[in-house]
């Protein structure tokens, strides 16, 4: 989707992905630009851009490792099953949980601030299996400017006041989690 033609912007496409708490990818394009961020239940898990530096090289770079350690950790990476760098350094405890976690949200927050100065920009949802390999996550709303979150608050408020007023029509009878909503019939 272009967010330019469409009229939804990277900040709309991660509302609806955390509102709906869609477990996937969203590509981000512009040009011969492309990055992604990974997503589990609403949560954003990972993110990658182009101009993202590596958490190995950020905690190079900090002096929290040597460039020695963190070849022997990328070549453990490389022939083992798949694990994220952080989990193979807390494996050798030069690293706490606190600052993978602390590097991970950094670099999502890094990746998001990219994201959102590229024009034009395209982005599309792809559905797919992602499972977390810890609990390290950001929400989305950390993201969406208060004018969103107001007029969302406002939507849900109402559509809240709808479900109420419709569940009363109803009785107790009914089954509460399903809603009909009575549809205006057209003028004639």
């Amino acid at each position: 989707m272009n967010a330019n033609s469409s009229g939804f912007n990277l900040y709309d496409a991660l509302l609806l992905i955390g509102l709906e708490g869609r477990t996937g990818e969203l590509v981000v394009e512009s040009g011969n630009n492309i990055g992604s961020l990974l997503f589990h239940e609403g949560k954003i898990l990972l993110a990658f851009s182009p101009y993202t530096r590596a958490i190995g090289d950020l905690l190079v770079e900090k002096e929290v490792l040597t460039d020695a350690e963190l070849l022997e950790v990328l070549k453990q990476q490389m022939t083992g099953p798949h694990t994220p760098v952080g989990a193979l350094l807390l494996k050798t405890g030069k690293v706490t949980f606190q600052i993978i976690e602390t590097m991970v949200q950094e670099q999502i927050r890094m990746a998001i601030r990219d994201f959102s100065g590229w024009n034009p920009l395209d982005f599309n949802f792809i559905n797919k299996h992602v499972q977390p390999f810890d609990a390290i996550h950001l929400p989305v709303y950390e993201f969406i400017p208060a004018d969103i979150v107001n007029s969302t608050l406002v939507f849900v408020a109402g559509l809240a006041d709808v479900v109420n007023r419709a569940g009363k029509a109803h009785g107790a009878d009914e089954n509460p989690a399903i809603v009909r909503i009575p549809q205006s019939s057209p003028q004639s």
